[in-house]
């Protein structure tokens, strides 16, 4: 099993931990607008993690913003993964870390657009929701180390000398599995019980 997570770490640990030294005071800082397993899993790496404000208060004005002391800062990357706590404050916050940290990369760990819950499949916005946010007030184009990266692809399959040849892919979704079965040089299989129909 590869997780969106694990991909994230990994792309992570390549770019930065060749030149970490452990030493706390020069350990890198990721932020993190995601769930706190996100959060674990790249700590476990090596890497110091802020992760993103889950306090009571979801708003920020532009007077709260003015006065925010940004304890986050500096950070070398942000990481945007699945939160179902996303709020406008995390937004802000999350921006303005860019905006002061010009060299640090914007991380997707995946793009849906939404998923599908309830008998009557009804679309709840994904993760590529909130990336595509925070790439618009940015102005930065995200990484995505999920599907279908490259990036994914290399871990997947590169780092554990699978013959893409020989292996398949199965998923329910033309934009991210599919594509990423295709892309790699995989075989690929579309269930039609998920997000893509027999009719699109």
């Amino acid at each position: 099993m590869v997780s969106s997570s694990f991909s994230c770490s990994e792309f992570l640990r390549k770019k930065f931990l060749p030149s970490l030294d452990l030493d706390p005071t020069t350990q890198k800082r990721i932020h993190v607008i995601g769930s706190e397993g996100l959060c674990e899993e790249i700590r476990q790496v090596g890497f110091l993690v802020t992760c993103g404000d889950d306090s009571d208060t979801s708003s920020m004005s532009r007077e709260d913003l003015a006065t925010y002391t940004f304890p986050e800062d500096p950070i070398d990357a942000v990481v945007v993964g699945h939160d179902i706590n996303f709020t406008f404050r995390k937004l802000c916050i999350g921006n303005v870390l860019l905006q002061r940290n010009s060299q640090a990369p914007l991380i997707a760990t995946i793009l849906d657009s939404f998923d599908l819950v309830g008998n009557d499949a009804r679309h709840i916005p994904g993760n590529g929701c909130v990336v595509k946010a925070l790439e618009y007030s940015s102005g930065r184009t995200a990484i995505n180390v999920g599907k279908p990266s490259k990036l994914l692809a290399d871990i997947v399959l590169g780092d554990r000398k699978i013959d893409p040849s020989r292996s398949m892919i199965v998923g329910d979704r033309l934009d991210t599995d599919i594509q990423f079965g295709q892309s790699s040089g995989m075989y690929s299989a579309l269930v039609l019980t998920g997000v893509t129909s027999a009719s699109q």
